[in-house]
């Protein structure tokens, strides 16, 4: 961005000591990326050396401090340092931004002409408040204690989700005894998370363009597979049939117990809960120090765990129980023109999933509605950097001092996109973390694919906001 726009006057706030976000505070056993290693990352920075096609959280932490070095970014960057509270001012036309330097009460006080939330979604654990009554050694998945010894424990992992797949393998050949509280199973796909050879490692840093030719070509393949999601389609029932014969076959070959199987069978469609992949899971399922339960937990002891079935005593809990995706910017206290922001699902809107009215000059990235299930968010992001930068330089050459979306666009995408949202599969109430749970509303995911991201927000056109210029 200050390349693109020619300023230097740029100030980050970063809550933690490092950077890399969900890479730097993810740490869990198995931890890894879902989304092949040539896709996510950026397309202006290719590494051309990945060790394996999906990369583990180490490589990627060290991929995007790398990156950060390279474009002199940590100079900008104050680490430790939380914000806790913006204002706009109307008088002047800026934000006020209060923030916290390595938790101190004491607060320190910015303005910006324009705040960019780089928050990110999934970052703020879901812990259910029962758990709390549990005394043993207990944590996230997102808050891995590396201190916390697992050898010849009795471990609990409630959850069966995306980060539970990684730590269940990770773990169970080490643990006395795995529990595995399910209470949905997931459909779950081949990994074939291969090493790359050095030729292949060679050609794509020594043969021009091969690099972005096999990116491209995995795009394409993601971008395919959107197929799967769109519902009442010829497409959909041949692309969804396949996946689901794919998903079939691996749970199949994988899990010789008939009655194990069964309980790991999904019974929703495919597609309405994230697919998952991995290649370890159902074997660390096989395995005899490893039981899974599905019975529903109804409450939590001191010493263990209580289902309708009875009570499992164990040593160590380890929540794989998600996070809450509807909190975006929380907790971070934001006063606009007229209103506060509230990590509420029945006010969440946006416009393209960057603006909000009522909250001038303030842009978000991977705000509501705009994850995926099926592509790379980095994807997504460099959509709405584009966009925003489009936005800050109109700003500049206009001499715009108020930048704000106009309720009328507003409204008009959401509805727009909760139509579209309806003929897709993430629509057929699965209990899915994608949906608010009393409303159903989809708020995490961009109802197309990434393609029709790109074209909503390769152009900013300034009818949708309204401006005031300086004076």
């Amino acid at each position: 961005m200050r390349k693109d726009l020619d300023i230097d006057f740029v100030t980050i706030f970063e809550a933690d000591a490092d950077i890399g976000g969900t890479w730097l505070v993810n740490t869990y056993p198995g931890c890894a990326c879902d989304i092949p290693s040539h896709l996510y990352s950026f397309s202006f920075e290719p590494r051309t050396d990945w060790t394996h096609k999906y990369s583990s959280q180490a490589e990627i932490l060290d991929y995007l401090r790398s990156v950060a070095k390279k474009y002199d970014i940590l100079k900008s960057i104050r680490f430790n340092t939380e914000v806790r509270k913006t204002t706009w001012n109307s008088t002047e036309s800026h934000w006020e931004v209060d923030v916290s330097h390595n938790n101190s009460p004491d607060l320190q006080h910015f303005t910006a002409d324009i705040i960019i939330s780089a928050a990110g979604a999934l970052r703020i654990p879901k812990v259910p408040d029962q758990f709390e009554r549990f005394k043993g050694e207990k944590f996230h998945t997102a808050r891995w204690n590396s201190e916390a010894k697992l050898t010849g424990k009795r471990v609990a992992v409630v959850g069966s989700g995306a980060s539970a797949i990684q730590v269940i393998p990770s773990i169970a050949p080490d643990v006395s005894e795995l529990l595995v509280y399910q209470r949905t199973p997931s459909w779950i796909v081949p990994r074939d998370n291969h090493p790359y050879s050095n030729l292949f490692k060679a050609v794509m840093s020594y043969v021009p363009f091969s690099q972005k030719i096999y990116r491209a070509a995995i795009f394409l393949v993601k971008e395919l597979t959107f197929l799967t999601f769109q519902r009442n389609t010829w497409l959909y029932d041949k692309a969804g049939q396949l996946s689901k014969w794919v998903a079939d076959n691996h749970r199949e070959n994988s899990v010789s117990d008939p009655v194990l199987r069964e309980k790991l069978t999904p019974k929703y469609q495919m597609g309405c809960k994230r697919i998952l992949t991995s290649d370890d899971f159902y074997p660390a399922m096989m395995r005899d120090n490893v039981t899974l339960i599905t019975d529903k937990i109804v409450d939590v002891e001191s010493d263990g765990i209580i289902t309708q079935n009875g009570k499992e005593k164990v040593d160590v809990v380890v929540m794989a129980t998600g996070f809450d995706v509807t909190a975006f910017m929380a907790p971070v206290k934001i006063r606009g023109t007229e209103k506060e922001y509230k990590a509420d699902p029945a006010n969440i809107k946006s416009y393209l999933g960057i603006t909000m009215s009522g909250f001038p000059n303030l842009f978000m990235l991977l705000g509501p509605n705009t994850g995926l299930g099926h592509n790379s968010v980095i994807f997504m992001i460099e959509c709405q950097m584009d966009y925003i930068i489009q936005a800050i330089r109109t700003m500049m050459e206009k001499d715009i001092s108020k930048l704000e979306v106009k309720p009328e666009s507003e409204e008009a995408f959401k509805v727009n996109l909760r139509d579209t949202l309806q003929n897709t599969v993430f629509s057929t109430q699965c209990g899915s973390w994608y949906a608010d749970a009393n409303s159903n509303e989809i708020y995490a995911l961009w109802g197309g694919n990434c393609i029709s991201y790109w074209n909503a927000t390769k152009k900013f056109d300034l009818d949708h906001f309204n401006v005031e210029h300086r004076k």
